[in-house]
């Protein structure tokens, strides 16, 4: 650990630096966290494993080790230790506390309280708190294992470092000894992206910096994405596997071992055709060849994401190895048992990452995979055999004979809990993987962070996508009193951002009516039709006269009325505000500010020449009469963002908008423009162009966004013309 704490051990009396038994962040392992923040299946009981230092504790405790291996009880010659924290160090944390639990949309002020009641009631010494536990060997393996065990029940450790740590915490210790031979461990909490956490801020030492040269992140190996369908759990993991390797691969019934891992299979080889003598046939002083079928071992997603995995582990050396990934969408709809097989023991990991339990492969595995490591060489052979107690591990592992996960493999999966019934995962399968919920939300646009704001399109009417799921899931959710068959934002996919009545009625009223309404009675409050009674499924439909089955879009539209789903206002500017719903101070500012934009006409200078004056309006958009029929001016305004916007924009328009789109136009835009350009191309009602300009209605000089909108919508008019000169 950093040598600037050297100096707070030595004023303790502890002068001898023994070792760092966690000189980078180390994870925190799951048993150490409170139960309700648990991933997976840890314990609780309090201990501290530290394999990373092992060589190190030999060297100081060799009589110890020697004498637990010869058998005598580990609690005989157990070492006490004393342990220090920063209560600065622990004081720093709690905001970290705060936001994990306001993202669980759980209250911290309790926790906060009692943190804080124990620190002021709790002895310190030199700013540090003290506790005490055993130094102590573990014969519960093949090998011995050191931990800390047996801390005290009343002290620091158990009440207040354990509410503290989150599960992406992290520690780094170091270990030291007096003059009276009695040892002490100082500790830093922390998160292993800070390359210094000294949290005394009033030390020179203290920065929070990020290091680049590692991943930010704490990711589970084993992990199932779940929720209801169409919730993204599959664009979730394609985010966070971004720019990684990745094997994808997906389960239905009739997935095996043998489609997931791999099997011999009939396969054209060119082969030279020879004679009832074995001899090889020429023509032409040519020898001949064709196609003949061979059977070969033909590895699947497992083992294709199992090699490349080592290999990259083999480059890495002492690096950190690039993360290889193995995907698998809709994980329940296949038979786990029957398609991980013997699999199923590689998937409980170690504290190093690597797979606890090492499996024998079959003869015909182990040729492949003797074939597919010839060129990879596995580093750190003498590590990897003390960690498995088998000095042979890493050549097993190359030579094909035994499988063992490496840690940069990582195994990650979806789930739709409406598919449950398809093949259950036992509790033991369960247990060896962490699972992230996905909720039902309105989705955003990852680069505006704005709603999708999809439409669902009728006749002429347009309906908001996510009003229509939120009242259709409240309506299945009252009739099934579960979460399973409710549906996701991206059930089904808008061209453009609109969902047209056929794609509404035939993939979203048909799992309606096939997975919901089919265990209840047809005669629900919202699907009376006030003509017929009650509309049924077939009501969608209807033939004309030529014979063709088109969809009945009055009863789409019945059914979204008696939803209560709100409609859209069509080819309109986007905006953030809605100032006709807005309070009555609201629109007055909106009133008042359209109002001094009209006065500010007479001096607007190029902008007069351009542009009619327009009428005032107490809303938030403003067109400035039409360049043409396909392209529109606006102005906007949102009081509640504090922002102010010109948007040129392409209601029905899409080829008109790629000509504007174009590498050269772009260009020559940004270069005359004054502002940043966003150009949205897949707008939820139409695809503009803008720009921006913070501004305060309550504060900002009203005149500068005049000014601005005069000057830069002068300058779009004049584009518009350079780049369409026929319009």
């Amino acid at each position: 650990m950093e040598q600037i704490y050297n100096n707070k051990m030595t004023n303790l009396g502890y002068t001898k630096f023994v070792c760092d038994i966690f000189s980078k962040w180390e994870d925190v392992k799951d048993e150490l966290l409170m139960p309700d923040r648990k991933s997976g299946t840890g314990n609780g009981t309090i201990h501290v494993f530290l394999g990373a230092a092992d060589n190190e504790l030999r060297k100081e405790f060799p009589e110890y080790y020697s004498a637990v291996a010869n058998g005598e009880d580990p609690s005989t010659h157990a070492v006490h230790v004393k342990h220090f924290f920063l209560a600065s160090n622990l004081v720093s944390l709690i905001g970290y506390i705060c936001q994990y639990d306001l993202k669980r949309n759980i209250s911290f002020t309790d926790e906060v309280r009692d943190i804080l009641e124990y620190l002021n009631s709790s002895q310190q010494k030199n700013g540090l708190l003290e506790t005490f536990s055993l130094f102590k060997l573990s014969t519960g393996s093949s090998k011995l294992r050191p931990y800390f065990k047996q801390f005290e029940s009343t002290g620091v450790f158990a009440k207040l470092v354990r509410k503290i740590l989150l599960p992406n915490s992290s520690y780094k210790i170091s270990l030291y000894k007096n003059d009276n031979g009695e040892y002490a461990a100082f500790w830093l909490i922390g998160f292993d992206w800070q390359s210094d956490f000294e949290a005394d801020s009033t030390s020179a030492h203290f920065h929070n910096k990020i290091d680049k040269t590692k991943d930010t992140t704490v990711k589970p190996r084993q992990i199932i994405y779940y929720g209801a369908p169409g919730t993204g759990k599959s664009h979730a993991i394609k985010v966070d596997t971004k720019g990684a390797h990745v094997v994808r691969t997906t389960f239905h019934p009739d997935s095996d071992y043998s489609t997931f891992v791999g099997a011999y299979k009939p396969t054209t080889k060119p082969s030279f055709v020879r004679d009832s003598t074995g001899r090889v046939v020429e023509e032409n002083g040519e020898k001949v060849v064709e196609d003949r079928i061979v059977y070969e071992f033909v590895p699947q997603a497992f083992l294709q994401a199992y090699v490349d995995a080592w290999r990259y582990y083999a480059k890495a050396e002492n690096e950190e190895p690039e993360k290889q990934y193995l995907v698998i969408e809709e994980i329940n709809r296949g038979n786990c048992a029957q398609i991980f097989g013997d699999l199923f023991q590689l998937l409980d990991r170690n504290d190093e990452g690597y797979s606890e339990y090492p499996i024998t492969a079959d003869k015909d595995m182990e040729k492949y995979l003797s074939d597919a490591f010839h060129d990879i060489a596995i580093p750190n052979e003498s590590d990897l055999g003390e960690l498995f107690d088998d000095p042979f591990i890493a050549q097993k592992i190359g030579l094909g004979q035994v499988l063992v996960l490496p840690p940069n493999l990582y195994v990650w999966a979806t789930m739709n809990t409406s598919d449950q019934s398809l093949f259950p995962i036992d509790s033991a399968f369960k247990r060896r993987w962490d699972w992230r919920y996905i909720p039902i939300s309105e989705a955003t646009d990852e680069k505006t962070k704005q709603p999708l704001g999809w439409s669902i399109h009728v006749g002429n009417k347009d309906y908001d996508w996510w009003s229509f799921l939120q009242a259709i899931n409240d309506k299945i959710g009252g009739l099934t009193n579960s979460q399973d068959k409710k549906l996701g934002y991206f059930f089904c996919k808008a061209k453009n951002g609109m969902i047209d009545a056929e794609t509404l009625v035939g993939k979203v009223f048909f799992f309606l009516w096939n997975e919901v309404l089919k265990d209840f009675e047809q005669e629900q409050d919202f699907l009376k039709d006030g003509v017929n009674g009650y509309i049924s499924f077939d009501d969608f439909y209807y033939v004309d006269n030529t014979g063709k089955t088109l969809v009945n879009e009055n009863k789409v539209d019945i059914l979204l009325n008696n939803l209560g789903v709100r409609e859209t206002v069509k080819n309109m500017p986007e905006d953030v505000d809605n100032p006709t719903e807005a309070s009555p101070a609201t629109k007055d500012l909106y009133k008042n500010f359209w109002s001094g934009f009209n006065e500010s006409y007479e001096d607007s200078g190029e902008f007069k020449r351009y542009f009619t004056n327009p009428n005032g309006l107490p809303q938030s958009w403003l067109n400035l009469g039409g360049l043409n029929r396909k392209y529109y001016l606006a102005l906007t305004l949102s009081v509640k963002n504090k922002m102010a916007s010109i948007q040129l924009y392409f209601p029905n328009g899409e080829s008109e908008f790629d000509k504007y789109n174009s590498e050269v136009n772009l260009d020559k835009m940004k270069e005359r423009i004054n502002g940043i350009i966003v150009h949205n191309t897949q707008g939820t009602k139409c695809k503009y162009f803008s720009i921006e300009k913070p501004f305060d209605i309550t504060k900002d000089n009203r005149q500068d966004v005049y000014d601005w909108y005069h000057k830069n919508a002068v300058i779009f008019k004049q584009l518009c013309e350079e780049i369409d000169p026929k319009k």
